[in-house]
């Protein structure tokens, strides 16, 4: 049986070139199925699965050669799981006496092979965590495929080992918190992303700890989206981001937060100055020690998104803390608080197999 580890050697042979036969997987105790077209929509169970399509067990017809929109999710998962679910179309191949036969329209740059095993490990295994991971694993696949297409493969072989569990797990986070705020989007499907700009994000983000970090990279990832096409004007932002602790992160959300509520009015009239006491300034970011503070205000001044130099000259007791962001930091608030909307989901543990040498 595959598992974690067999993904993960998978995910670094992408590129080679290997014809498994489509072994066809029963699934009806597993996996449930969505369809939606524009006429039609229908819930159904899987009876079998292979990495090329699956049997729909439905008294409901399609036509031959329509495509569908397809959503498969883990039997029993409910409204609680919507990382459990998947999305990807397939075409109508042929209708019979209990059901409805479709192949899979799989997103360009999606590696065949790799398909293959992430197909297989959604029906045969059972521990609910690796059934998570493989979930989110596939998801967020498929994600990357439909944004970068052929260019994928770079973001995808950060989830085939590069990063350590805890970062893998982040990643995933960014991602799919991203391409929830997208399916928003009247034109979600029609997102577009540079492919190096990706996978800089999902490398850079990964090493987030809080919260309110991870949902600036959310934002930050979403807004690097376009219908258009794309750009790499974010790649500056990123580097930046990362460079942000927590507690920054903190201190900056609020003032920038601050600012853009008093240019409301007018983008173009400068924000009045964000000042915090120093009794604000502990609840804010529940730290005592102001020195250390101050020196989070100076870091992010330097860093080039704080408007003012905190003033380390003197040994008089601090009296105020200004925190008015730069225009380049009310950019990048602009670009990522998006992000600060999208609650995160609290998962359990999750132990992944390691690769081996």
């Amino acid at each position: 049986m595959f598992g974690i580890g067999d993904l993960k050697r998978k995910l670094h042979k992408l590129g080679y070139p290997e014809q498994p036969r489509a072994e066809r997987l029963p699934a009806a105790a597993r996996l449930a199925a969505h369809c939606d077209t524009e006429f039609n929509h229908i819930d159904a169970g899987v009876k079998d699965i292979s990495s090329t399509g699956l049997y729909l067990v439905t008294e409901k017809r399609f036509a031959t050669g329509e495509v569908v929109h397809l959503s498969l999710h883990a039997q029993g998962s409910g409204e609680n799981h919507s990382e459990l679910e998947i999305a990807v179309d397939a075409r109508v191949t042929r209708l019979g006496q209990d059901g409805i036969g479709l192949s899979f329209v799989l997103p360009a740059g999606l590696d065949t092979n790799l398909w293959t095993v992430l197909v297989r490990n959604t029906v045969f295994l059972t521990e609910a965590s690796e059934i998570a991971q493989m979930f989110r694993t596939l998801r967020t696949i498929l994600f990357l495929c439909r944004l970068c297409q052929s260019g994928a493969e770079e973001a995808i072989l950060l989830l085939g080992g590069q990063l350590d569990p805890a970062r893998t797990e982040c990643v995933f986070e960014i991602a799919l918190g991203a391409e929830k705020l997208l399916s928003t989007e009247h034109n979600a499907d029609k997102m577009r992303a540079d492919p190096k700009l990706v996978a800089h994000l999902m490398r850079e983000g990964s090493w987030a700890h809080s919260v309110q970090q991870k949902q600036l990279w959310i934002g930050l990832f979403a807004n690097s989206c376009k219908p258009e096409g794309w750009d790499d004007s974010n790649m500056v932002f990123a580097d930046m981001l990362v460079n942000i602790t927590p507690a920054q992160a903190t201190i900056f959300i609020e003032g920038s937060n601050r600012a853009l509520s008093s240019m409301r009015e007018t983008d173009t009239a400068p924000p009045r100055r964000i000042v915090l006491s120093p009794h604000d300034m502990i609840e804010l970011t529940h730290m005592y020690d102001l020195t250390r503070v101050a020196t989070d205000v100076a870091y992010l001044y330097n860093l080039g998104v704080i408007d003012k130099l905190f003033d380390f000259t003197s040994y008089v007791e601090t009296e105020n803390f200004d925190i008015t962001p730069s225009t380049v930091g009310i950019d990048l608030f602009r670009r990522s608080s998006r992000g600060l909307t999208y609650e995160i989901p609290i998962h359990e543990p999750i132990v992944t197999t390691q690769i081996e040498a």
